[in-house]
């Protein structure tokens, strides 16, 4: 009995050592996973409160500007703009981060930003600009490549930001209830005579 005794005793030591271990691993391994994760690194970090003016150059020319908080189209003032779709479009560069940079790039041509496709340009209230080129999409994983005036870095940046930009100024119009009933109407009918009405014709300008 006092045999057994001490068995079960060494078992219950191993056991009680085994799930200790276990702990201490997985403590362990956790530690040195929050030790060498990456962090985000910033873009761009401002408040898109403080933009008063907004252009964008490629395959599509915009220029915003903002007066008494309000934005009107520098190149027809008389647009009237949906001001929550520019706040939108400012939101989409105020706070970038990205999980892909490339810290000392050899050659922009490799990224398309040796000649940038377009830029983003959005100027603060404290008169500083903050200037992002655009160069080529990666096939494989759908992001751009994109940096900043000023920075050698080069960042891989989620396609939706870059996209929101590929827009005209006529779409940011704001839709009202007149305009909306005049692109739903349908156009005028045009009467046409029918064969009968024709023929009478025809029978009285030969009489």
């Amino acid at each position: 009995m006092k045999k057994k005794r001490i068995q079960l005793i060494v078992l219950i030591i191993i056991c009680l050592l085994s799930i200790g271990a276990y702990f201490l691993v997985k403590h362990l391994d956790l530690s040195e996973t929050e030790e060498t994760a990456p962090e985000a690194a910033v873009v761009t970090d401002f408040s898109s409160g403080e933009v008063k003016s907004l252009s964008v150059t490629g395959a599509h020319t915009l220029n915003f500007v903002k007066e008494d908080d309000t934005w009107y189209n520098a190149d027809d003032r008389e647009m009237n703009l949906d001001q929550t779709e520019i706040s939108a479009l400012i939101n989409n560069i105020d706070h970038i981060t990205t999980d892909t940079v490339v810290e000392t790039p050899e050659n922009l041509a490799e990224y398309g930003l040796d000649n940038p496709a377009g830029t983003i340009t959005a100027v603060l209230e404290n008169g500083s600009s903050v200037i992002l080129h655009v160069g080529n999409k990666n096939d494989i994983t759908g992001d751009y490549y994109v940096r900043l005036e000023g920075n050698s870095q080069v960042y891989a940046v989620s396609s939706y930001i870059v996209t929101a930009f590929d827009r005209e100024a006529a779409d940011f119009i704001e839709e009202t209830p007149e305009t909306t009933e005049e692109s739903s109407e349908a156009p005028a009918e045009t009467e046409t005579e029918t064969p009968a009405e024709s023929s009478e014709e025809t029978a009285s300008a030969e009489n």
